[in-house]
């Protein structure tokens, strides 16, 4: 099965993080990890999320992060590559999302006044283990999208990198658990 990557569907990216972890499990493991992350287990994401929204209780429930989280999983090749998609109105934080059922249909996304963003997990096994790394990239659809989108991102950007840092970690320790 061929699989679609960021770099087909946003070549140039207006933002973009990778991050990456060595875990010392086989690929089944650390995919079976993964896919079973809930937004409970995320310690530092749960603080993070409890400061941004401090009225919310949404994350501090269970709440399976491949099924029902901010970026919708649209194509999976386990156990090494899941890549999802959101479109996100910045500046805008109430205004409803819409929905996306397909890469196709993200590809073909160009309503002005969005952000398209993609999120992707590849596992590639190495000497003693499994490499999972994501990746997030996103493109605006008109040149005010982009100026707002910058300056959220200018913001969130280092927390961003934490909640990814958090999930890596947190699937290598359910990984390593699941070897106990």
């Amino acid at each position: 099965m061929t699989m679609t990557t960021l770099q087909d569907l946003i070549s140039e990216a207006d933002f973009r993080e990778h991050h990456r972890r060595r875990i010392p499990a086989p690929a089944d493991d650390v995919w079976a990890a993964l896919i079973a992350l809930d937004a409970g287990q995320l310690r530092i994401t749960r603080a993070l999320m409890a400061i941004r929204h401090p009225r919310s209780k949404e994350w501090t429930k269970t709440r399976n992060l491949f099924s029902d989280g901010p970026i919708r999983i649209l194509e999976t090749d386990q156990p090494w590559y899941a890549v999802g998609a959101a479109i996100m109105a910045p500046g805008r934080p109430r205004t409803p999302r819409p929905v996306i059922d397909s890469l196709a249909e993200f590809a073909s996304f160009d309503t002005h006044g969005w952000t398209k963003v993609l999120t992707d997990f590849r596992l590639r096994e190495v000497d003693g283990g499994t490499e999972l790394s994501t990746e997030t990239r996103g493109c605006s659809t008109d040149a005010g999208s982009r100026w707002r989108f910058a300056a959220y991102w200018a913001v969130i950007r280092w927390g961003s990198g934490l909640i990814r840092r958090d999930m890596l970690a947190t699937v290598s320790r359910i990984a390593l658990e699941q070897q106990s």
